[in-house]
């Protein structure tokens, strides 16, 4: 694992295992995954995706400076950067080794008082939380961002139209999440798509239709930011870097990556990439006939 994780963007020490996936995924989706060990399921290739979730203050150079001047945000549509950037979003990508300053900064950090939340990574007192979550090629995962708070008041800028608008809701018992999709690339790399969306309000039951039959699912409301939805490669050796842009207030970016709480100040940032190259399995297969 130690030579995966050091070919692979920033040098993060590898963890001592695979980590519970039940902190960093939404109930829906570990639902979903035992659904998907049944039968013939079980052959299929799961592929090991790594997020680092990193707290830091709101005057740290090194992460609100220093590290974008390392990111290319450029590679997105400029109107998707620009509706990214009005609702509060910052999205980058990274190739290649950092520098060891900054990839000390996203080692993770040891729970010394023993009596860390369960609830979310970005819930706890560690300034770095690492997790690896073992993804299935086009199937959903959904990872909890913020924990579930009382009340979330959300405004969503909408700057499609030379008209821009500003709509606002207010979600009770909701949560933050990136519902993140994954599928090999021919050339090594990893197609992406991270999807913003709210899970809110009461657990319900609803029947399902899913490949020609229903299913009785259980789970909360989903509201699906899908303007804001990120599809790219991601390249062998890239890191993705999502954030929060601008000063606090009650936009999305505020939701996903400021404490909810207000057990902590400053900001969050997510690190993703994947521990392990990837191919398209049907490029594999005429490789090896």
């Amino acid at each position: 694992m130690a030579g995966v994780v050091a070919a692979n963007g920033c040098q993060l020490p590898p963890a001592a295992g695979w980590l519970d996936v039940s902190t960093v995924l939404s109930d829906q989706t570990l639902a979903d995954t035992g659904d998907g060990r049944r039968d013939g399921d079980s052959r299929l290739k799961t592929m090991p995706l790594e997020l680092t979730f990193v707290r830091y203050a709101e005057d740290d150079a090194e992460l609100r400076t220093d590290l974008w001047n390392l990111v290319d945000e450029q590679f997105l549509p400029g109107d998707l950067r620009h509706r990214l950037a009005s609702n509060g979003l910052r999205v980058g990508l990274i190739r290649g080794l950092m520098p060891p300053e900054l990839s000390e900064r996203l080692t993770p950090t040891a729970d010394a008082t023993g009596t860390e939340p369960t609830d979310s990574p970005l819930a706890t007192d560690r300034a770095v939380v690492r997790r690896v979550v073992q993804t299935l090629a086009g199937q959903s995962n959904e990872i909890v961002v913020t924990p579930r708070v009382d009340e979330l008041v959300l405004l969503e800028r909408d700057s499609r139209s030379a008209a821009e608008t500003l709509s606002g809701q207010t979600y009770r018992a909701a949560s933050a999440i990136f519902d993140v999709q994954v599928t090999p690339a021919a050339d090594g790399g990893t197609e992406f798509e991270v999807l913003p969306l709210i899970r809110h309000g009461a657990v319900e039951r609803n029947w399902i239709g899913d490949d020609g039959a229903f299913r009785l699912e259980a789970g909360q409301q989903r509201t699906v930011l899908d303007r804001l939805a990120v599809n790219l490669l991601l390249p062998a050796d890239g890191t993705l870097i999502i954030s929060c842009a601008g000063e606090p207030s009650s936009a999305v970016g505020d939701a996903f990556f400021r404490d909810p709480r207000g057990r902590h100040d400053g900001c969050r940032l997510l690190v993703i990439r994947m521990l392990a190259r990837t191919t398209d399995p049907m490029f594999t297969t005429m490789a090896g006939g």
